[in-house]
């Protein structure tokens, strides 16, 4: 009989996790660098490729598996949408690096300080995940931080259209924040559904 030991399934579950975390402190600091960042971006696509292969094995383990700790379904979204995360953010420092971005913006450094905030939360969710008093608490936090994350993004949107700005200036930092607002997004989606784990598996 085909059995993914528990131990094992969450460990990997940790590693897309701190994935998720290391990818976000990576684009911090890409905003808080000056242009050329090569390095981090090579960083950047290390983090992306070790993801998708840890996301690939578990996946690979859980469909062949007769019995499992946890629902196959509940696996195969977390695991792809933090898996989709960690590429939010890649595609991220891509975008940024494509488009030659002459220098950093406030607004960036804050919503990508709120990224780490909010994979940190993802974090420490999954390493309680068999806690679902602390993972819904986490939620909680994570709602919160993410009204945070808009109402900086709505702000610095606006703030882009004052004045008489040039409009490819404005076309380049709005897919910019667009993306980083996708991102969080796709952190809270992340946090939701492993609030509906916990809850279910109590």
């Amino acid at each position: 009989m085909a059995h993914i030991r528990p131990r094992h399934f969450y460990e990997v579950f940790a590693d897309l996790a701190r994935a998720a975390s290391r990818a976000a402190g990576i684009l911090h600091r890409i905003f808080s660098a000056p242009y050329p960042y090569t390095e981090l971006l090579a960083e950047m696509t290390e983090v992306e490729h070790a993801t998708a292969e840890a996301r690939q094995e578990l996946v690979a383990e859980i469909d062949v598996a007769t019995v499992t700790p946890l629902d196959r379904k509940d696996v195969h979204q977390v695991a792809t949408r933090l898996g989709g995360l960690v590429s939010l953010l890649h595609d991220t420092a891509r975008g940024v690096q494509d488009v030659h971005l002459p220098h950093t913006r406030e607004a960036t450094l804050a919503l990508s300080e709120v990224l780490m905030r909010a994979t940190a939360f993802i974090e420490q969710s999954v390493a309680e995940l068999k806690h679902p008093e602390v993972v819904v608490e986490q939620r909680v936090a994570m709602e919160q931080l993410s009204e945070e994350g808009i109402a900086i993004y709505d702000r610095a949107s606006s703030a882009l259209f004052s004045g008489a700005p040039d409009a490819m200036f404005v076309l380049r930092w709005k897919d910019v924040y667009d993306a980083l607002e996708r991102a969080l997004a796709e952190s809270r989606a992340v946090q939701n559904a492993l609030s509906s784990i916990a809850l279910d598996n109590r």
